[in-house]
C-alpha cells in the first residue's frame, strides 16, 4: 500500500527510520522502506546499515553521486506500491500519528499530499541562523495558508503522492533539490493535478550554515530564472518570479541590478550575522536576480 523513500547523504537517519517504522507497524498496512544512500563516508554507512534488519525495510547504497532529485527518482522507481512517501534524511517526527495521518488523507481524491515542514523552537547559533530564520518565516506554514496557494510551497522533503503522478514530471532531469522544488510547483499548476495540504508536519533538522544556504540561495534563484526563460514554468505562485518580471517592464531592474553591485558586502554581512533580515533576504535575492539577468545575458 505505502512506500516510504528516503534520499539520504552524509545524515544518520536510524533514529527517523526507527520512528517511522513503529507507527508502520501499528497502522497493520502493507509497507516498505527504502533508504538510497549516495555515496556517505564509511562511518555514516555503518551506522544507517542498521535499519536492515528492520521488516520491510532496505538500505541501499549508490555507486555514484547523482544528488537528491537523482536519488528521488531512483528510489520512486524502485517502489512497488501505488503511494510513495518521500522524505528527506534530516527529518524529525512531530506527530506518532504521522502515518495515520496520511493514510485518512489517502481517502479523498487528492493525487499529492503535503504535510508541511517545521522547526525547533530553539534558536541555533549564529552560523546557522539565516537557514532557521528563513524556515520559521517562510516555510513552517499551517495548511490552512498553505491551501490558498497550494502550488506555492512544494517541497518534496515531506510528500505523499501517487507513484505515476511523481513519475510524470521527470523531476531529476532538473539536476539538484532547489531546482526541483522548484520546477515541481509549476508543474503541478499547468497540469491542473489536484494538491492538498494538510498539518502534517515533520522537524527539519540538518541546517547548513549561513554561508552555505547564501551559496544555495543564488544557485535557486539562477536556477528560476533559467527555468523562466526557457518557458519551463508558465504558470506559477512563485512571488520573487512575479516581482522580477513587474520590476522588468518598468526599467527599474536595472536599478536594482545597480544595487546589488553596490551593497552585496553589506547586504551578506547583515545575513551571515548575528541577526539576519528575512526582508533583506528577499532584497537580496531580488537584486540579484535582476543583476544575473542583466550581466549572463539569460
Amino acid at each position: 500500500m505505502l512506500s516510504i523513500l528516503i534520499p539520504t547523504y552524509n545524515y544518520n537517519i536510524v533514529q527517523l527510520v526507527n520512528a517511522i517504522h513503529e507507527q508502520l507497524i501499528k497502522s497493520n498496512i502493507d509497507f516498505e522502506i527504502i533508504a538510497l544512500d549516495d555515496v556517505s563516508n564509511h562511518d555514516i554507512i555503518e551506522q544507517n546499515s542498521k535499519i536492515n534488519i528492520l521488516k520491510n525495510t532496505q538500505y541501499i547504497l549508490s555507486k555514484t553521486n547523482g544528488g537528491i532529485a537523482v536519488n528521488r527518482q531512483v528510489l520512486s522507481d524502485r517502489a512497488k506500491f501505488d503511494w510513495i512517501l518521500l522524505l528527506d534524511a534530516d527529518m524529525k517526527l512531530k506527530s506518532d500519528l504521522f502515518i495515520s495521518n496520511y493514510l485518512e488523507t489517502i481517502k479523498h481524491d487528492f493525487e499529492v499530499i503535503f504535510g508541511g515542514i517545521d522547526y525547533e523552537s530553539k534558536i541555533p547559533n549564529s552560523e546557522n541562523l539565516l537557514r532557521w530564520k528563513y524556515g520559521v518565516t517562510c516555510e513552517a506554514l499551517n495548511a490552512e495558508k498553505r491551501n490558498k496557494t497550494p502550488y506555492k510551497i512544494t517541497s518534496a522533503a515531506n510528500m505523499l503522492i501517487k507513484k505515476d503522478v511523481y513519475n510524470r514530471f521527470s523531476l531529476d532531469s532538473i539536476g539538484n533539490s532547489y531546482g526541483m522544488d522548484i520546477f515541481f510547483g509549476p508543474q503541478l499548476k499547468v497540469t491542473k493535478t489536484p494538491v492538498l495540504h494538510i498539518d502534517n508536519e515533520v522537524y527539519h533538522l540538518g541546517l547548513e550554515s549561513s554561508k552555505t544556504y547564501l551559496k544555495k540561495t543564488k544557485l535557486a534563484v539562477e536556477t528560476l530564472l533559467n527555468l523562466h526563460y526557457k518557458k519551463k514554468i508558465k504558470l506559477h505562485e512563485n512571488d520573487l518570479l512575479k516581482t522580477f518580471i513587474s520590476c522588468k517592464k518598468i526599467g527599474l531592474n536595472y536599478l536594482l541590478s545597480y544595487y546589488f553591485k553596490l551593497f552585496e558586502t553589506l547586504m551578506i554581512k547583515n545575513l551571515l550575522g548575528k541577526a539576519p533580515s528575512i526582508k533583506l533576504l528577499q532584497l537580496y535575492k531580488l537584486s540579484y536576480m535582476c543583476n544575473f539577468n542583466l550581466t549572463k545575458k539569460v
